[in-house]
């Protein structure tokens, strides 16, 4: 019951449709709470307001038009995409021609990406079953790149605010991983939780993981201490992308009705001021 007490279940406090231009697989909350969006259905990254509005509407074009998988906010307050299609990785510069660079040379099925907390970018390769860590220079080049290994079917990636990351794959199971890239835990084992189909996963600045289980249409917590929370477990048809905001409420992809939901998850409206969890520690 404790858990129960902490986090809210089912709250739905907003929905809103993204505008019919806009892919419905990948989304990213800004600091200010404003949104990018992106799918690999549509040839555009938007930008929305926190409430859906839209502010900006970035083509994807390199040569010809590419459809975005992923994307995440760089430390500049750049955006970067993966495309699965043709193994790229871009970034978004409005000051070159075109405005999308790539990064490197080919990856191997890159799917999700995010950035940590040292600035080196994090790629999901999807076939290969590894995760790229690279920091890219002035001149998009790769520098220091690492790899983590053995997942299989790696799709969406989410950074913890140990610096470490975690990592959904396809029909599997969700992995956590230090900053160094070594494998601490799963949450299947560790909590023993069944997974059907885990998609878009993010965490707060608590460490609280939050999963979106398309094969089940929820989405769940899992905790610092405790039993996992279900904190949606109704009104999603096929869930995809997710992101927590710094006002604790959490924004989840509905690519069947190609909407955004919005739900509060927190009892507490702030987060926790003492330090969240590390990768190195299972619950």
């Amino acid at each position: 019951m404790g858990n129960l007490l902490l986090f809210r279940q089912d709250e739905l406090i907003h929905k809103f449709v993204l505008p019919k231009t806009c892919g419905s697989s990948s989304i990213c909350s800004c600091p200010d709470g404003s949104l990018y969006v992106c799918g690999y259905d549509s040839p555009t990254v938007h930008l929305l307001n926190r409430n859906g509005k839209p502010i900006q509407v970035l083509r994807c074009w390199d040569k010809d038009f590419f459809l975005p998988d992923c994307l995440t906010m760089t430390r500049s307050g750049s955006v970067a995409v993966t495309d699965l299609s043709k193994g790229l990785v871009r970034i978004y510069n409005p000051n070159s021609q075109p405005s999308w660079v790539r990064v490197g040379g080919n990856f191997d099925s890159p799917q999700g990406i995010a950035m940590d907390s040292s600035g080196r970018l994090l790629v999901a390769e999807y076939s290969s079953g590894t995760v790229l860590a690279f920091h890219v220079d002035r001149a998009y080049r790769i520098h220091k790149a690492q790899k983590a290994t053995g997942l299989k079917g790696p799709t969406y990636i989410c950074t913890t605010p140990d610096g470490g990351f975690a990592v959904s794959e396809e029909c599997g199971d969700v992995k956590l991983f230090t900053s160094n890239l070594k494998l601490a835990y799963s949450l299947s084992k560790t909590y023993q939780h069944s997974f059907g189909n885990p998609v878009g996963i993010c965490a707060d600045p608590e460490g609280n993981i939050m999963v979106v289980d398309q094969q089940h249409r929820n989405v769940t917590l899992f905790p610092l201490s405790g039993s996992p929370v279900c904190v949606v477990s109704k009104g999603l048809s096929r869930p995809t992308g997710i992101a927590c905001s710094p006002l604790g409420q959490l924004f989840v992809i509905d690519s069947a009705d190609n909407s955004v939901k919005v739900y509060k998850y927190r009892v507490r409206p702030y987060y926790n001021s003492t330090s969240p969890r590390r990768s190195v520690d299972k619950p």
